[in-house]
């Protein structure tokens, strides 16, 4: 199959009467659930998702899941929350970090990253398995 330009083009409209349809579907008959949870991380992906849920079972149905890490830029939280704010749903934090940390995520991308430049994050640096990537290659 061959893909070609008029094959991306959509029907907006009928794509989010679909795709909601589908999510109230879901929640009523496969989850048996009265609401939905979205993480918002203030990307356009997890904002559209929180729209359309918004969109298929109203702002007091949802709520919005933020979920920084100590690398997260600031600004993405920020984000998240005025367009919470703005399709008036609930919202609440969860700093991810020591989760992340407690499964050695960190340490294991920081490997992983060595094993292609040995240089990052030497043992010399007080930051090498604990610190943001901005502190390991810059040694602050």
């Amino acid at each position: 199959m061959t893909a070609t330009l008029s094959s991306l083009e959509i029907d907006p409209e009928l794509a989010v009467s679909q795709i909601t349809a589908a999510l109230r579907a879901q929640l009523a008959s496969t989850l048996k659930r009265r609401g939905l949870v979205v993480g918002m991380s203030g990307g356009i992906d997890s904002s559209v998702c929180a729209a359309l849920a918004v969109r298929a079972v109203g702002p007091k149905r949802v709520l919005g899941l933020f979920m920084p890490e100590r690398e997260s830029d600031p600004e993405s939280l920020l984000i998240a929350r005025s367009f919470a704010n703005e399709l008036g749903i609930e919202s609440t934090t969860e700093d991810i970090a020591p989760v992340l940390d407690g499964a050695q995520c960190y340490r294991r991308r920081n490997d992983a990253i060595r094993r292609v430049l040995p240089e990052f994050g030497r043992p010399a640096t007080s930051h090498a398995d604990t610190g943001t990537l901005y502190e390991i290659f810059t040694g602050t």
